[in-house]
């Protein structure tokens, strides 16, 4: 198998790159972490590492990759550095449209799934799923890349193929910045070196790209209502509504994750969690006010930045539609639909996410120090739109 790093190789990369030899070496440093986990990286891996990020200009790549990396040694471990968050956004170029970085995520886990089940690769060796499981999985991926308007998709039979199957997704991701797509690999930073983490880390990349998506269209139907343009505002809501419904099925791929793989790894990532994505509840925010007493939960107060917009009176779709106060009935009852068509999409997501939690992790405790599964429960009484809530 290709692609495994020696820890010597690797030291000697980073050294040369700290006296001006070399470049800095960010695909080897993945390589090696995606084969143990960051969790496993000895002593001495971490030094160099660490010396080797004094070295890197902040904001740059580099400073990012090793940044998320470290998180847990600097106590700085959180969803964001889980996901190299910081990383996934100094890599992007201004110019790619949400689509294509959310495609890109999806067609690298593709291809890191195909290479496993070929054995062409050694990163994330254990626990690797069954030939079926892999073939079911690559399905939904392609499912989901078919709800981004792809229309030149590749039939899931010819993906299987060794090399074919590879150069089968070029296509997809055409219009990508071609530096992006380098390092995209990069962006995955195992705690484990079980084979699933990779797909799971990628999901929940995907649902960030979601989120990213919905707190455009959030803004973009407050500017549309503050400019008396119901009809856009219209659309703005609906592309929301499309976005929403897209992520629903990012969860089929996390179904084919077994309940003990999962927790092969999933203890690993205490300190991370969901609630703790900020994107999420500035999209919730931006619907309508949140009650005092979700502002004083923990979903919020693990977002200050957030919950600090909020407190310094953004503004939010549901203001803005009531000081537009459209006269006509025909005006009112197309906003009022989209609006609803919204909040049944943020329903049924919260649904299936509350049940693919229970299976996977039951009654236990949520990662980010919450409650899990009751704290998923509970919100799903939770309405975007305090004319919809209870």
């Amino acid at each position: 198998m290709g692609e495994y790093v020696h820890p010597g190789v690797l030291t000697g990369l980073l050294r040369e790159f700290r006296a001006g030899l070399g470049p800095y070496p960010a695909v080897e440093v993945a390589h090696h972490v995606q084969t143990v986990g960051v969790d496993f990286l000895d002593a001495k891996a971490k030094a160099e590492l660490d010396l080797t990020r004094r070295s890197t200009q902040p904001g740059t790549p580099a400073r990012e990759q090793l940044n998320c990396l470290l998180a847990k040694e600097d106590g700085r471990y959180s969803y964001d550095t889980y996901l190299t968050l910081p990383l996934l956004r100094a890599i992007t170029p201004a110019n790619t449209t949400r689509r294509t970085s959310a495609a890109a995520l999806i067609v690298d886990m593709v291809r890191f799934e195909l290479s496993a089940f070929h054995g062409d690769h050694a990163r994330l060796p254990q626990c690797r799923p069954d030939p079926g499981t892999v073939r079911k999985r690559v399905s939904h991926a392609m499912r989901h890349l078919t709800r981004h308007d792809f229309t030149t998709l590749p039939a899931v039979a010819d993906l299987f193929g060794r090399e074919a199957g590879l150069r089968c997704l070029d296509g997809v991701v055409a219009d990508a910045d071609r530096e992006f797509l380098a390092l995209l690999p990069t962006t995955v930073q195992p705690v484990s070196p079980v084979h699933d983490e990779y797909m799971f880390i990628r999901v929940l990349q995907g649902y960030e790209s979601v989120f990213d998506e919905l707190v455009d269209h959030a803004a973009a139907t407050i500017a549309s209502l503050r400019a008396a343009d119901l009809a856009t505002a219209v659309l703005d809501i609906s592309h929301a509504t499309e976005a929403l419904e897209r992520a629903s099925l990012l969860f089929s791929l996390l179904a084919t994750m077994t309940r003990d793989t999962f927790h092969a790894f999933r203890d690993r990532t205490e300190g991370s969690s969901a609630i703790q994505s900020a994107q999420y509840k500035r999209f919730e925010a931006l619907c309508d006010t949140p009650s005092e007493e979700r502002l004083r939960s923990d979903a919020f107060g693990s977002v200050p930045a957030v919950r600090a917009e909020v407190l310094a009176g953004q503004d939010t779709i549901a203001a803005a539609y009531r000081a537009m106060a459209p006269a006509r009935a025909d005006e009112r009852e197309a906003f009022t639909h989209a609006q609803a068509r919204l909040e049944a999409a943020h329903q049924r997501w919260k649904s299936t996410h509350h049940k693919i939690a229970v299976r996977m992790i039951g009654d236990r405790p949520g990662s980010g120090y919450t409650a899990g599964t009751p704290y998923l429960k509970d919100r799903l009484d939770g309405r975007l739109f305090s004319a919809t809530r209870a």
